[in-house]
């Protein structure tokens, strides 16, 4: 198997399995409960969140736990929209659907949104984000780190303009753990949306970092969890996943960076030498980008064809983001930055991680090749 979609979810670990264990088997009690089990859960939820809050520079009250970055997406944008819905939200055109969708469901419900458009590197538009931001511009929203192009964008260019107009400011980087720490005392943002599964972490594990939660209004009802934000029994165990998960990506953040940047210039060495006529989409290797994120455009193939073929082989790719599978337009963000029609049919995702080898990479070339010329 060579497993190349590690943008869409990464395998659990070892080390976050059995941090997670105990708390799935003995750590039983609701953290609401008065009694000991339910106390011994809230103690050690109170830990997580306290080491937490550590690496992130903030406190406990500033981490709101969710089911994914979807929600946290959500969380930020409709949480902030239903606060002040005769303002604005601003978001770009290459945003993942959780923060796409969110701003279109505005739309329909009546708020005012506007989409900034991007270079054909998938950086945004500066002078448009300078335009498109009023007096009563609530939030803007950005994807800091593309998931289908790798794309990162210029945080000390962004973070001025919209902090002289006042207006709040949410990244989502839920692509970010494996590849860099987050401290948000640094960014200057109100809101970071994280998901553990994609540093080798929990599905249905997610969280939201909040200058001021109480800026939010929520959007599930019910108790007084998560700082009466986010109400519903708090899943423990997989916030112990969150936090060992996350502790791990730190500790290995240069070793994985460094691993995954050789493969990533061998994988486009290789597809030169052997002569593919292909397009990285995005910016430059090493220019501002996750080098673990490639997308791929192979010229006058198309992609779902190589994807279902890939896996007969044993090979997983994507098409791009994991929450458009059963979409068969185009993507949206390939479209946003102008992927020539040669190339767009035939793009596809690679997204590398630590556990990839030059054999995974040697692999998928040699099967490209056969397929290419059958």
């Amino acid at each position: 198997m060579a497993y190349f979609d590690h943008a869409a979810t990464t395998r659990l670990s070892e080390r976050v399995r059995k941090a997670m264990d105990r708390h799935l088997r003995d750590v039983y009690g609701n953290p609401s409960s008065l009694h000991t089990p339910g106390i011994d859960a809230r103690k050690t939820m109170n830990t997580v969140k306290n080491r937490l809050a550590e690496h992130f520079g903030v406190t406990r009250q500033n981490i709101v736990f969710t089911s994914s970055g979807t929600e946290a997406n959500n969380l930020a944008i409709k949480g902030t929209y239903f606060r002040h819905p005769n303002e604005q939200i601003i978001t770009t055109t290459i945003e993942h659907h959780a923060t796409e969708n969110s701003v279109r469901f505005i739309e329909r419900v009546g708020g005012k949104t506007t989409y900034v458009g991007v270079d054909r590197d998938g950086f945004i538009d500066l002078e448009a984000l300078k335009h498109a931001l009023k007096t009563q511009t609530s939030l803007v929203s950005i994807i800091y780190a593309n998931n289908e192009i790798g794309t990162i964008q210029p945080l000390k260019k962004i973070i001025p303009i919209i902090k002289a107009h006042g207006a709040l400011l949410h990244f989502d980087m839920v692509q970010v753990p494996l590849h860099q720490a987050i401290d948000f005392s640094e960014l200057e943002a109100d809101f970071v949306s994280l998901s553990a599964h994609k540093f080798y972490g929990p599905r249905g594990s997610g969280c939201l970092i909040a200058r001021d939660p109480a800026l939010l209004e929520p959007l599930i009802h019910g108790g007084q969890q998560e700082f009466h934000r986010r109400a519903g029994t708090e899943n423990v165990a997989a916030m112990v996943g969150f936090l060992e998960a996350y502790e791990a990506a730190r500790e290995n953040t240069k070793a994985h960076t460094e691993h995954v940047d050789n493969l990533s210039h061998y994988f486009i060495e290789q597809l030169n030498v052997k002569n593919f006529d292909y397009r990285l989409n995005g910016p430059d290797l090493d220019h501002s980008r996750l080098n673990a994120v490639l997308n791929i455009g192979f010229k006058g193939q198309d992609a779902q064809h190589l994807a279902f073929q890939l896996n007969r082989q044993g090979i997983y790719v994507s098409l791009g983001s994991a929450c458009d599978s059963d979409n068969i337009e185009l993507s949206h963000v390939l479209r946003a930055i102008d992927v020539p029609k040669a190339y767009i049919k035939g793009s596809m995702r690679i997204s590398l991680s630590d556990e990839n080898t030059r054999e995974d990479i040697d692999h998928l070339l040699n099967t490209l090749e056969m397929l290419f010329n059958e």
